[in-house]
């Protein structure tokens, strides 16, 4: 079975991707940076709505790359722990050296702490800044790592889908093989067809507007496009379509 996993920003989103049929959530906050650790009282709240579909929580931060100090790291493993006591059913990260290698020491202790809770363990789009893909996605195996989100390595899932297939078909039997980064109600049905991919991963957005963006001489606003993210119910719901009928085929 295909599952559709929702990027969301905010306890919304979260109730919008549950709403619309999503399978799964990352949450994230401060998305316009790629997406940095939510704090603990949104995934409270979001719960407390009554989200049953499992939460992911992104374990990042700060915006930019992904080689961090050891004080960094110690702020990544507590936010994990905290965002899994509080109800997360995995955590989403990634740890690179300078050279863009995978920090391995750093990536084991994070699964060793998801397998501590029987959470997941989802390596990011980290994996896409480095090199030597097979290599490293056997090493996540042996680790026992869940899932890898990728883009399969290039700017989007469109211009991957040669090595998302590759990846799909000689390790999704022993990882889970999540395609993400560019997914649209327009290129869903072919990433999926094209590379076997059972996952992907979307933020489905649209752009909300605040008044109080802008003021005489001020503005907060980081896009033209509008003032702050969120899932589109309508976009998500036609994604969801898509991949109910790809399911019945």
């Amino acid at each position: 079975m295909i599952k559709i996993e929702v990027c969301a920003n905010s306890v919304q989103d979260c109730i919008v991707a549950q709403n619309e049929g999503a399978d799964r959530i990352e949450l994230i906050s401060a998305s316009y940076l790629g997406g940095l650790t939510p704090t603990t009282t949104t995934l409270d709240i979001v719960i407390e709505n009554g989200v049953k579909i499992p939460i992911m929580g992104m374990v990042r931060p700060r915006g930019g790359g992904f080689c961090y100090s050891e004080i960094e790291k110690e702020q990544m493993y507590r936010e994990a722990r905290e965002l899994l006591r509080h109800g997360a059913k995995g955590i989403v990260f990634g740890f690179l050296n300078e050279d863009r290698k995978i920090d391995w020491e750093a990536t084991e202790k994070m699964i060793n702490l998801c397998k501590s809770f029987e959470a997941d363990s989802v390596f990011h789009r980290a994996f896409d800044c480095s090199d030597e893909p097979e290599c490293n996605i056997q090493h996540l195996i042996e680790l026992g790592c869940t899932r890898v989100l990728t883009s399969g390595l290039e700017a989007n899932v469109d211009k991957g889908t040669k090595l998302l297939k590759l990846l799909q078909e000689k390790f999704g039997d022993r990882i889970e093989i999540l395609a993400g980064a560019g997914i649209s109600t327009e290129n869903i049905e072919s990433i999926i067809k094209k590379t076997g991919v059972t996952q992907v991963h979307g933020t489905f957005k649209k752009y909300g507007v605040d008044q109080t963006t802008t003021g005489m001489n001020v503005t907060y606003r980081y896009t033209d496009k509008g003032d702050y993210e969120e899932v589109n119910p309508k976009e998500l719901t036609q994604a969801v379509q898509i991949v109910k009928r790809l399911n019945e085929e």
